[in-house]
């Protein structure tokens, strides 16, 4: 992390003075001035371009072994996709069916467990260069198809990067608030993309190396109004079939733009909101990665059952389990409300009981990463230290509340766990929550109408960074504010750390706006869980990541048999 605030100066200087590409490969220099703030090493000179190329085949499992082309690699689903198009989906389930069959501007490096800015290597982009401090330039790689055997170009690029930013009336985009800042997208040539930014925005190539940036045909954009059904895109595997509720299937892409990639012929994810299904299906071998829902427990079990055949990894994530309170609805708009049911939930007992102490206390920005607050400073709020029945149930009563006080509560089907415990919570405090469990396509929509008066919902954003963060589920305008509290030092310290180049001074203001969040319990935060996985080492050169929106397209991976 770099603490020099004249860092951006001197490199404006250099480049005008060198008047030459610095390619962005690997932790480069190009990388490096547009992420100052953010981590880029400065300490690096241009380095050779990697065209776009894979990382070296030979990954953590594969140890010396050759690559074996072939083979089908499966996966199980709790529920369907809300959508196939990527960008108008908020879960991992709408994101790992799909997203083989496209690629980004740039990537988190597939052979590295970081999704940090130093990790980002080139996709699509072959290189790029920041010319002076609002303006960064893509250079595309060139010869690249769609699958329908279309040219990819430079309009492709632009036309999705406009739609993530002002999506057509009646389709939502989650990411929207991370492009705020783009003042515009210019095509320079047939192979360079030029952004213009109204103010600095180191967060920009963090957020557009994660799958939610894939870039879709503009063709198919602008006939659908979204990425199609079909799933146009220029990554190593296309859609073979979808049949809902059941499975959908990858096929190798013969013409990927990547020389001898992918290895695997193709990838199913099947579809099936039973757990102990899952496990079972997984255990006897119909799948060789298995993720959602898996507790400790389910991982011993892997290894008693299987032994040598099998691993199983665990990784800290930026995901978390978070309980919406609907200030549209009395008395939800009432803060004290809104503290007394963040005081009735015990995380100790929550961390415990639905993950079996496979997670940390945490609130906004990840507990382990680059931007949290200390846990003593998180302590401070009501609930976030020990539970307070009785200073609750007082709260309550200030409030004008009576109980029993009934709540609608809606959730994920596989976020029963979590939802039943907080449902249990809340009785203590005379809150009886009337919960209903669905699938995503059914679930989700009704948060987001604002259909309820408790929601449950694990939320999981794809970068440890603010401006991904609170631009979701935050600030005034996030599309998963769902609570709808508002406020505007939340807004103003939003903006003023988003444009702070120098790594230290914007994490001091990231921490206000934490503790600016909290104080006004837009939502009760139980904590961040661990991503536990279950794969058999017959999976090679795969890399579990903290997000799950990263390294999940299977373009270097390969079975031993």
């Amino acid at each position: 992390m770099t603490g020099d605030r004249g860092y951006w100066t001197r490199v404006g200087s250099r480049r005008l003075s060198r008047r030459r590409t610095l390619v962005a490969a690997g932790g480069g220099v190009g990388a490096a001035a547009f992420l100052a703030a953010c981590g880029g090493d400065k300490s690096n000179e241009s380095t050779p371009s990697t065209g776009g190329a894979a990382p070296s085949p030979a990954g953590a499992q594969g140890g010396n072994e050759q690559p074996r082309p072939g083979g089908i690699i499966s996966q199980p689903m709790a529920t369907d996709p809300p959508s196939l198009d990527i960008h108008q989906v908020t879960t991992y389930t709408g994101v790992w069916p799909i997203n083989g069959a496209f690629n980004q501007l740039v990537q988190f490096n597939p052979e590295k467990p970081g999704d940090t800015q130093q990790d980002i290597i080139p996709d699509l982009a072959e290189r790029w260069e920041q010319p002076d401090a609002t303006t960064l330039v893509f250079s595309l790689k060139k010869g690249v198809k769609f699958h329908d055997g279309s040219e990819f170009g430079t309009e492709d690029v632009k036309t999705q990067l406009d739609w993530i930013k002002k999506p057509p009336q009646g389709k939502t985009s989650p990411r929207a608030g991370t492009q705020a800042t783009v003042e515009s997208i210019e095509v320079a040539d047939p192979s360079t993309v030029r952004i213009k930014f109204s103010r600095p925005t180191p967060s920009y190539l963090m957020n557009v190396a994660s799958h939610y940036f894939a870039i879709g045909q503009k063709k198919d954009i602008v006939d659908n109004g979204e990425v199609s059904p079909k799933l146009i895109g220029t990554g190593p595997f296309k859609l073979k079939s979808y049949q809902r509720s059941n499975v959908l299937e990858l096929e190798k892409n013969p013409a990927y733009h990547v020389p001898g990639r992918p290895y695997l012929d193709g990838v199913k994810s099947f579809i099936l909101p039973d757990l102990n299904t899952r496990l079972t299906n997984f255990l006897a071998g119909q799948y060789q990665l298995i993720y959602g829902e898996i507790r400790p427990d389910d991982q011993k079990r892997m290894r008693e059952e299987l032994g040598n055949k099998v691993e199983t990894p665990s990784v800290n994530s930026y995901t978390r389990d978070y309980v919406f309170m609907n200030a549209r609805r009395k008395p939800y708009d009432d803060i004290r409300v809104r503290q007394a049911i963040s005081l009735a939930l015990d995380r100790d007992a929550a961390i415990q009981v639905v993950w079996q102490g496979a997670a940390q206390r945490g609130a906004y920005m990840a507990p382990k990463g680059a931007w949290a607050l200390p846990d003593g400073d998180l302590r401070k709020y009501e609930g976030y230290d020990k539970p307070n029945i009785e200073k609750a149930k007082q709260l309550l009563q200030q409030a004008g509340v009576q109980t029993p006080l009934e709540a609608s509560a809606t959730t994920r089907t596989d976020f029963k766990d979590m939802a039943e415990f907080i449902k249990d919570q809340l009785s203590k405090i005379g809150i009886i929550v009337k919960l209903t469990l669905a699938d995503t396509a059914t679930a989700q929509p009704v948060l987001q109408r604002g259909d309820f008066d408790i929601g449950p919902w694990t939320v999981s954003i794809n970068i440890d960074d603010p401006d991904a963060v609170f631009s979701e589920v935050s600030t005034s305008n996030a599309v998963r504010n769902w609570s709808q509290v508002k406020d505007p030092q939340i807004d103003a310290l939003f903006e003023k750390q988003s444009q702070i180049l120098d790594q230290n001074e914007r994490k001091k203001v990231v921490q206000d706006l934490e503790r600016q969040a909290l104080s006004q319990y837009q939502v009760a935060c139980l904590y961040f869980y661990n991503l536990n996985f279950g794969r058999y080492k017959t999976v090679n050169n795969f890399v579990e990541h903290e997000s799950l929106y990263t390294n999940r397209r299977f373009e270097n991976v390969w079975l031993k048999s």
